[in-house]
């Protein structure tokens, strides 16, 4: 296992991976650049977007988990330190699906937000997701971390809370597919080390 900062030429695999960690709901979100006939395929948009963008959905804020030398997962995360313009952007293009999303990502401002952790299915089970947010909680340090997870996701709210994230707060899941069966949006944060004794209260 070998965690690495990812390049621009992890692009098309960190976009494939981020709509598998979020279960399609990344290419809902770009579907706009299909129907706007900029792009064939909505992951096309956003291996684009990856590639190019100096915004926080860049290739520079992802970091790349190999095995045997192939690029087994990812993750990309990034400082919310107030209101993301891109996130603004995606939250008009698909109205009510990412709002909730948003206001949670509101109450974890000051913290590294850990938008998503993919690992292809080949690689599953051999610690590929775990090690990826250790890594995700080390360089946030001194600052404590968010992420964001459906209910239904058992797996990784296990994987979160054993790594010491706590539950903070919740919002409805609005379904934007016929294949997802959560019910809300969970919002848990892990103090940096240095609050470690610091209580948090969930919301």
């Amino acid at each position: 296992m070998h965690i690495r900062p990812a390049t621009r030429a992890d692009s098309a695999d960190i976009a494939i991976l981020d709509d598998i960690a979020s279960s399609g709901l990344a290419s809902h979100v770009l579907e706009t650049g299909v129907r706007e006939g900029r792009y064939d395929r909505s992951l096309e948009c956003g291996r684009d977007g990856i590639a190019y963008s100096d915004g926080p959905y860049s290739w520079v804020n992802a970091l790349i988990a190999e095995i045997d030398g192939d690029v087994a997962g990812m993750s990309l995360s990034f400082e919310l330190a107030g209101t993301e313009p891109d996130a603004d952007a995606d939250a008009d293009v698909s109205g009510p699906v990412l709002e909730p999303i948003e206001k949670l990502k509101s109450r974890a401002l000051g913290t590294r937000f850990i938008d998503s952790v993919g690992v292809y299915n080949r690689f599953r089970g051999r610690g590929a997701g775990k090690a990826l947010v250790e890594a995700e909680i080390a360089r946030a340090e001194p600052h404590a971390c968010s992420i964001i997870t459906d209910d239904a996701n058992g797996r990784a709210l296990e994987l979160y809370r054993g790594l010491g994230f706590i539950e903070q707060a919740h919002a409805p899941y609005v379904p934007f597919s016929q294949n997802r069966s959560a019910g809300r949006w969970v919002l848990l944060i892990r103090p940096a080390a240095s609050q470690a004794g610091a209580s948090i209260s969930a919301h």
